[in-house]
């Protein structure tokens, strides 16, 4: 009987092995792939590949009057890439998800009972869910920008300048938000890196990337607060568009290939 009870606890131990290796490997993949298509269409905007950014103009009509041109403005230009803003605020959020799985997957495969593995998936799920909804929250000014304004209307100055700050007091709200939780998750890919260097049958060389990247994601983090835009895309386009979706791939199939051990029960 106790033979025919450890045979069942061995079998169901190893399906729950292969199924969190394929858990694990396609929660990296999907990491990745949102990723770069976060970076990219970031990229895009920023760069004004999609259509030009309107820029503030003083003029003799008084600073209402132009404030509220140039509102009218931005709303139909960011009309004009509302596709690009809705597809990068959706895959950042799946992927931030996605990489708390890894997380969690590398947590129940990979050897040792340090302290890093608990505070990897930790650091990861806390951060991941605040830069989550920094982006969600960035995607509630859809709602401005998802019909044509066609220019300013009659006596309506007051209006589409308050709905302007709006959107502006949205954005500044999602700054830091998203600014800690990149700090976040940095450190939980550093317990990340040290949990992968720590393993046995994992590459090393995964380890000092992971540690690579939480140093890149650390300074977006603290260019991103201090507003430098230069830097931040910069350190956007090395972190979200090469470290981290080369970190999640290699993740994928590293944990493919691991054995996970045997953990007491």
């Amino acid at each position: 009987m106790e033979t025919m009870t450890g045979t069942m606890l061995d079998l169901g131990t190893a399906e729950d092995d292969r199924a969190w290796k394929r858990v694990g490997r396609v929660a990296a993949y999907a990491a990745a792939i949102g990723f770069l298509i976060l970076t990219v269409l970031y990229l895009l905007d920023v760069f004004d590949v999609l259509d030009p950014s309107p820029e503030y103009a003083a003029t003799s009509a008084g600073q209402l009057q132009d404030e509220a041109h140039f509102w009218a403005q931005m709303f139909e230009h960011q009309h004009a890439i509302l596709w690009d803003v809705v597809a990068r605020d959706i895959a950042g959020p799946v992927a931030f998800v996605a990489l708390i799985v890894v997380g969690v997957a590398l947590r129940r495969r990979a050897p040792g009972a340090g302290p890093q593995r608990q505070l990897m998936v930790t650091l990861l799920s806390a951060g991941g869910v605040m830069s989550a909804i920094a982006s969600l929250l960035y995607l509630g000014n859809v709602e401005f920008w998802r019909l044509p304004w066609g220019g300013i209307p009659s006596g309506g100055e007051t209006s589409i300048v308050a709905v302007g700050r709006a959107t502006t007091a949205i954005d500044n709200v999602t700054v830091w938000l998203e600014a800690f939780g990149f700090v976040l998750v940095a450190l939980g890919l550093w317990c990340l890196g040290a949990t992968v260097r720590g393993s046995s049958d994992m590459p090393k060389r995964l380890g000092s990337l992971a540690y690579l990247t939480s140093a890149a994601l650390l300074a977006l983090a603290i260019v991103s607060a201090m507003d430098a835009d230069t830097a931040r895309s910069v350190m956007s386009l090395i972190t979200g568009a090469i470290l981290a979706p080369t970190l999640c791939i290699w993740m994928g199939s590293a944990l493919g290939r691991t054995t996970a051990p045997a953990e007491p029960r």
